[in-house]
């Protein structure tokens, strides 16, 4: 790929990287806690571009991932063994399992297809979080997660913030080295037109198959980092309107780019913080943010800034 075409958007995620490795000098608990939630969803976001931005396919049930890898690490460290690190590690593994499984069952299927199939089986996990109370909690959830055990002791908000922070550096890197990879184009080109890829050799389901592996692993892994931060999970973490979020998120920075996730969950987490505190209008501030973007710049804010920075 051409450096300079793509050297704006690298400077512009290792800024993301500088700034929120300095957030924690500010010694403020909430925006410490705001600094967190952000890579959260950030990464949450990512892995859902993956699938919607890259491989043109709409997921409804993306926040089954998010939640397997939050309901994981409270199982895990309630019951097994109270460590936080390899609490992680095991909501990753679990999240890869689990993303082959639904993968075999929705990819062979398409658009509306899909969508409904992995809406269906979001739905159900859903269910099972609330009706198999012994093990869940019920809709009452799991609370008092253990955030110290051999490996790590994570009960300072600054060493949890710091740990969100490697395991996003790291995670994010990683993605960002395949989406410019071989493997990133092969994804991509679903989007632009899945019909011309077995001319090249490769399989459209394998190719669908490994995107979805990626992007379920790494929302397993945000759910699990969520579950770190908050000492605590819920139900409403696989409901479908989470879906929303990170789906929200992409389109506000633009589905095209791979900070645009990163942009747009920065925006949805300031407007869910702030515009909260003023007045319970912060779905009717993001609803009209996205409304414009949709009908002005359905690239997201980059691409508008793209289309400024030219006229200009």
């Amino acid at each position: 790929m051409n450096w300079r075409v793509k050297q704006p958007e690298t400077v512009l995620l290792f800024s993301v990287y500088i700034l929120t490795a300095l957030l924690p000098l500010t010694s403020d608990p909430y925006y410490i806690y705001l600094g967190a939630l952000f890579m959260i969803i950030s990464l949450f976001s990512i892995s859902y571009n993956i699938l919607f931005g890259n491989a043109g396919l709409l997921s409804f049930g993306h926040a089954l991932f998010f939640a397997g890898g939050a309901y994981t690490y409270a199982l895990f460290t309630i019951n097994v063994l109270k460590d936080p690190l390899l609490g992680l590690f095991v909501s990753i593994l679990i999240s890869l399992l689990l993303s082959l499984v639904i993968g075999v069952l929705t990819l062979r299927h398409t658009k509306i297809y899909f969508s409904m199939l992995t809406l269906a089986f979001g739905m159900l996990f859903y269910a099972l979080l609330i009706k198999w109370r012994d093990i869940t909690g019920g809709s009452d959830g799991l609370s008092g997660l253990s955030r110290s055990g051999i490996l790590i002791n994570l009960s300072n908000p600054v060493a949890r913030y710091y740990f969100i922070f490697l395991v996003f550096l790291v995670t994010s890197l990683f993605l960002y080295y395949i989406h410019r990879s071989q493997l990133g184009l092969l994804i991509k080109s679903l989007g632009v037109n899945e019909d011309y890829l077995p001319y090249t050799g490769h399989s459209v389901f394998k190719i669908r198959m490994l995107a979805n592996v990626i992007a379920g692993t790494v929302a397993g892994t945000a759910g699990s980092l969520y579950a770190i931060l908050n000492g605590a999970v819920t139900p409403d973490l696989a409901y479908w309107t989470t879906n929303a979020e990170p789906l929200v998120a992409a389109l506000i920075g633009g589905p095209k780019y791979f900070v645009g996730p990163l942009l747009g969950s920065l925006i949805y987490v300031a407007i869910t913080a702030y515009a909260a505190k003023i007045a319970d209008l912060w779905q009717f501030v993001l609803g009209t943010i996205l409304v414009a973007l949709i009908l002005g710049s359905r690239g997201g804010l980059i691409e508008l800034v793209r289309r400024i920075w030219k006229r200009s």
